[in-house]
C-alpha cells in the first residue's frame, strides 16, 4: 500500500513537471479550440437553441482524474495560472470526447470560472458560468433546480464587482428555481433569499430586503430551531436594515439574538463573538449609549488580545474604541494609559522600520546616518536610562522592550565596523543583561548575542 502511494505521488509529480514545460497542443485540442473558444463570449451558444454536439472519443478518464488531481494540487497552493492550464485542457479533451454542450463539462467549466475568479479575471469568470448555465438550461431546462448553480456563481462574480442588479437578477432566479422545485417552505430556499436580501440592502432597497431576510428567518426556525447558527447571515441581514432605517429597537434585538447565537454556537471567546461585540459596540456608542458601549468593546478587547496578541492590528483597533468610549464618559484616567499604550506599539513599528532603514545604510557604508537612526530607535525604546546608565539595572515590573536587545546587538556590530571598539563594548554588555533577563523570564538558555550581532555589513 505504501508502495502504491510512492508511485502515485511520483506519477502526478511527473505530470506537473512534463505539464509546465509542454507547449504544443494536441490534435484533440486543437479541434475542440477551433470548434469553441470559450475567450469569446461571440461564440457561445443561445440558450434553448444550442444543437447536440456528439463527441468522437476517445477519452481517458484515468488521465483526466490525474489532471483534476495535479489541478487540485496547484489550487491548494494558490497557483492558478498554472491550475488554469491543466483545467482547460482537460475541458479540451472532455469537449472533444463528450460534445460541446454535455452537461459531464459542466464541472469543468465550474472549476475555470472558479480559478480565473481567484485571479480577478471576473470576465473570463463570467463567460464560463454563463456558459454552464446556457448547458444546463438545455439539459434540463430554464425552471429546472440543476441552474440555481451557476446562477448561484454568476451572483457572486458579479457582486464582487459591485454589479448589484446584475447579481440581484441572478439572485432572484436561482431563489425562483429552488422555490418552484421544492416549495415556498424549503430549507434549500433560505440561502437564495438571504442572497436576494443582502444584494437588495447593498442597493439601498430595504424594504423588499426585510422582506426577504423574514422569510429566510422563518423557514430556518421551522426546519432547524430558534437558536440555528443558519440564522446569522439573515439575523445580521435584518440588524442591517433596522439600523438603516433607524429602527433602533428593532435593530438592537437583532443584534443580540445573533450574539447570542454565536455565544451558544462558538463560544464566548472567539472570533465570530468578538465581531458581532464590534458591531453592537459601534450601534450603542452612535446612540451615546456608553456604557453599554464600553461593555461591548471591552469584552471585544479582551477576546482579541486572547487570541491575537496586544499589538495585533485588530487588537490595537479595538483599544482605539474603548480609549474613544472612556473619554466620551469623561473617564479621562481610565483613556489616558490606553493612548499611551497605543502611541507605544506605533513607536515600536517605527523602531522596526527604523532598524531596517539603519542596516541597508550600513550595507552602503554610509555609516554616520545608520548610526543617527540607531541612536533614535535606542531613545524610543529605552525610557528609563537603561542603555546611558553607569551600573544599568533592569525592574522586572518594568523591563525595558525586547526589541531594545536586538537594537543594541545590531548597533554594537555598526560600531565595531566603525572602529568604535570601546561604545560596542559597552553595547554589548547592556545587550547581554537583556538577553539574560529574557532568557531567565521564559526559561531558556539565551547566547550572549544573537544572530544579528553576528551580521557583518
Amino acid at each position: 500500500m505504501r508502495l502504491q502511494h510512492i508511485t502515485a505521488g511520483l506519477r502526478i509529480g511527473a505530470l506537473l513537471s512534463s505539464f509546465l514545460i509542454f507547449t504544443a497542443d494536441s490534435a484533440h485540442a486543437q479541434r475542440a479550440r477551433a470548434a469553441f473558444d470559450p475567450s469569446s463570449p461571440a461564440n457561445l451558444p443561445n440558450t434553448m437553441d444550442v444543437a447536440p454536439s456528439r463527441g468522437v472519443g476517445p477519452f481517458d478518464a484515468a488521465q483526466a482524474r490525474e489532471w483534476k488531481l495535479a489541478a487540485e494540487l496547484l489550487c491548494a497552493q494558490s497557483r492558478y495560472p498554472e491550475a488554469e492550464k491543466l483545467y482547460s485542457r482537460l475541458l479540451e479533451e472532455r469537449e472533444h470526447a463528450l460534445g460541446l454542450n454535455s452537461p459531464e463539462i459542466v464541472e469543468d467549466l465550474y472549476n475555470l470560472g472558479r480559478v480565473n475568479f481567484a485571479q480577478m479575471k471576473y470576465g473570463m469568470a463570467v463567460t464560463y458560468y454563463e456558459r454552464a448555465l446556457q448547458i444546463m438550461e438545455t439539459a434540463k431546462g430554464r425552471q429546472d433546480a440543476a441552474v440555481a448553480g451557476p446562477l448561484d456563481h454568476l451572483t457572486k462574480v458579479y457582486r464582487m464587482q459591485e454589479k448589484y442588479p446584475q447579481a440581484e437578477q441572478y439572485a432572484r432566479r436561482a431563489a425562483a428555481v429552488i422555490e418552484r422545485a421544492n416549495g415556498p417552505e424549503a430549507p434549500e430556499l433560505a440561502p437564495e433569499l438571504i442572497a436576494v436580501g443582502e444584494l437588495l440592502v447593498l442597493e439601498k432597497q430595504f424594504a423588499p430586503a426585510q422582506e426577504q431576510f423574514e422569510r429566510a428567518v422563518k423557514i430556518i426556525e421551522t426546519h432547524s430551531g430558534v437558536a440555528s447558527a443558519d440564522l446569522l447571515p439573515a439575523l445580521d441581514g435584518l440588524a442591517a436594515v433596522f439600523t438603516e432605517t433607524h429602527r433602533n429597537p428593532e435593530a438592537e434585538a437583532a443584534m443580540r439574538r445573533a450574539l447570542s447565537i454565536r455565544e451558544s454556537v462558538y463560544g464566548a471567546s472567539t472570533v465570530e463573538v468578538a465581531e458581532t461585540l464590534e458591531r453592537l459596540g459601534r450601534f450603542y456608542f452612535e446612540q451615546k449609549k456608553f456604557p453599554e458601549a464600553s461593555y461591548c468593546y471591552e469584552r471585544t478587547l479582551f477576546i482579541r488580545e486572547k487570541m491575537h496578541g496586544d499589538q495585533a492590528p485588530d487588537t490595537q483597533a479595538t483599544l482605539t474604541e474603548v480609549a474613544n468610549v472612556y473619554g466620551a464618559q469623561g473617564r479621562q484616567a481610565d483613556a489616558e494609559p490606553l493612548f499611551r499604550s497605543m502611541l507605544s506599539a506605533k513607536e515600536v513599528d517605527l523602531v522596526a522600520s527604523t532598524n531596517s532603514l539603519a542596516a541597508l545604510l550600513a550595507a552602503q557604508n554610509r555609516n554616520s546616518e545608520a548610526e543617527q537612526l540607531y541612536k533614535t530607535s535606542i531613545s524610543v525604546l529605552d525610557r528609563h536610562g537603561f542603555v546611558t546608565a553607569r551600573r544599568p539595572s533592569i525592574n522586572p515590573a518594568d523591563p525595558p522592550h525586547p526589541l531594545l536587545a536586538e537594537t543594541l546587538d545590531q548597533y554594537a556590530a555598526l560600531l565595531k565596523k566603525m572602529r568604535k571598539r570601546s561604545e560596542a563594548a559597552k553595547m554589548e554588555a547592556r545587550a547581554r543583561m537583556l538577553h539574560s533577563f529574557a532568557g531567565a523570564k521564559s526559561g531558556e538558555p539565551t547566547s550572549s548575542s544573537s544572530a544579528s550581532q553576528r551580521k557583518s555589513w
